[in-house]
């Protein structure tokens, strides 16, 4: 339509408007790429909290849907059109460090800056933020992370996901209007200092919304010093590997603070398919090796508390069936690859494609309580033996548990899904054991952060929230988005 097209020129620029196929098509998808791709009519790049707003105005004049997009980094279809058509807002112009306040330790940054620009940053200065983000931190940006309670970048066992550090937010609404929560909440506050406070927390529904309430143009997060002296460490595990993970993890929680940054545990299916994969010093020495590892990263303040908190650590995990692999990155210590040489945004990349070029991941990724990690490793292990001939029929997709990352207080994200493969004659199928597996994790207790479009559906087709919770996310949805504007299709909504 040419006066839209007109509109969104004016608003933020011809030479960040388009509506040509190969454009458009280049943001049909994210990285979830079993899902059909879905091209928008427009894409546009805004340069700032303004445009955005205006953009919004105009997709309410024409009643155009609008889906906003940072670094395309969701794996469950939360950065694509569910529908077809549309604005594809993409907010990666948007990605300045604003403000770094030592006095208050906050930083303040355009919300289309990616974690990693972020954190070199502020390495700099000898500061982190409390969770480094996702995985995918090298072009992941932070308000998709903030969309989406992302853990597993970094520090997750230290600090929880990254929502929990935000102390403001400026959102632009569905309707194009801007609010300011947290701190920045009341005009009289000369710098964003805390979150609660001014009534309700209105910061956290834009929080994990995963762009379904508002737009996060800038946002403040706490920043914490980074300790002068580590540990990591990297083990083999004893069978039953899942059993034993639980119980060093546990057991740590129980003994209360030890400096514990990262720690994750990696099923031998895991290792065997690493050997083949992925070419890194630490990965190496693993070559023959038929058992599971598990790692740990840790911080501290002084050498006497690193010493004495490692003491408890490592005594645990020898109770639990742990041989210790040596120190160096040549005797297998993936822990210091991960800690040392940002070993924490790479490792994931390697089950993209981990069956070959082609093959596909079909994530169903979820938060557990520590003690349910072995019963969950049990039922996928049950839901793959119910599924194996169709797995089998459909390319010989693989499935199954790759990664189990401890996150705050008794948090762990499991790393669960399937592997496919993106032909045609099999796009059918991978959805619907994609979706199969979802609904068996949901039903089972599984509580998935990264909602995007396929748990968002499957929270609902499997009658996950009573009927209040989900009436009263109705309400709010129509509250804030009258013309169902902003990224229709999650959450059925």
């Amino acid at each position: 339509m040419v006066s839209v097209l007109k509109a969104l020129e004016d608003a933020v620029g011809s030479e960040y408007v388009s509506d040509k196929d190969f454009i458009t098509y280049a943001y049909a998808r994210g990285i979830d790429s079993a899902l059909p791709a879905n091209p928008p009519e427009y894409v546009v790049k805004p340069g700032s909290t303004e445009e955005v707003a205006a953009v919004m105005r105009i997709a309410n004049q024409y009643k155009i849907p609008v889906v906003p997009r940072g670094g395309g980094c969701c794996l469950t279809g939360g950065s694509k059109p569910i529908e077809k058509g549309g604005i594809l807002l993409d907010t990666t112009r948007m990605h300045k460090v604003l403000n770094i306040d030592l006095n208050t330790l906050t930083v303040t940054v355009e919300a289309g800056i990616t974690w990693a620009e972020l954190n070199n940053k502020l390495n700099e200065l000898g500061y982190y933020t409390g969770n480094l983000g996702p995985g995918s931190g090298m072009s992941a940006v932070v308000g998709g992370g903030l969309s989406h309670h992302s853990v597993g970048g970094g520090g997750g066992a230290k600090y929880g996901t990254c929502t929990e550090h935000v102390v403001a937010l400026e959102v632009v609404l569905p309707t194009g209007h801007i609010i300011n929560t947290g701190a920045n909440a009341s005009v009289y506050t000369k710098e964003p200092f805390c979150r609660f406070g001014f009534g309700p927390d209105l910061t956290g529904l834009f929080l994990g919304d995963n762009g379904l309430l508002g737009i996060k143009t800038k946002a403040t997060l706490e920043i914490f010093p980074k300790p002068p002296y580590h540990a990591a460490k990297t083990f083999t595990i004893e069978e039953p590997s899942a059993e034993n993970a639980a119980k060093i993890w546990l057991a740590w929680r129980r003994r209360g603070d030890l400096g514990i940054y990262d720690s994750q545990w990696w099923p031998l299916i895991m290792v065997l398919g690493l050997q083949l994969l992925l070419d890194v010093p630490p990965i190496k020495p693993w070559v023959g090796l038929q058992k599971a590892v598990f790692w740990y990263t840790m911080e501290a303040e002084t050498e006497e508390q690193l010493e004495a908190n490692m003491k408890i650590v490592d005594q645990i995990c020898k109770e639990n069936g742990c041989t210790e692999l040596g120190p160096e990155l040549k005797d297998g210590n993936i822990a210091k690859w991960h800690y040392e040489e940002q070993g924490h945004w790479l490792n994931w990349h390697s089950l993209w494609g981990g069956m070959g070029p082609g093959s596909i991941p079909l994530t169903t990724e979820h938060h557990q309580a520590i003690h349910r990690v072995p019963y969950i490793s049990k039922k996928l292990d049950e839901w793959e033996a119910a599924h194996r001939a169709e797995l089998d029929a459909n390319g010989g997709m693989q499935t199954g548990i790759s990664t189990a990352i401890l996150c705050g207080h008794t948090t762990v994200e499991v790393d669960s899904g399937l592997l496919g493969w993106d032909k045609p004659e099999y796009r059918k199928k991978n959805l619907e054991l994609w979706k199969s597996q979802i609904e068996m994790l949901l039903r089972e207790g599984a509580m998935p952060y990264m909602v995007g479009e396929m748990f968002s559906k499957g929270l609902i087709d499997t009658e996950a929230f009573n009927g209040t919770y989900y009436a009263f996310l109705r309400d709010v949805k129509k509250a804030l988005d009258p013309n169902r504007i902003l990224s229709p299709g999650k959450f059925y909504l």
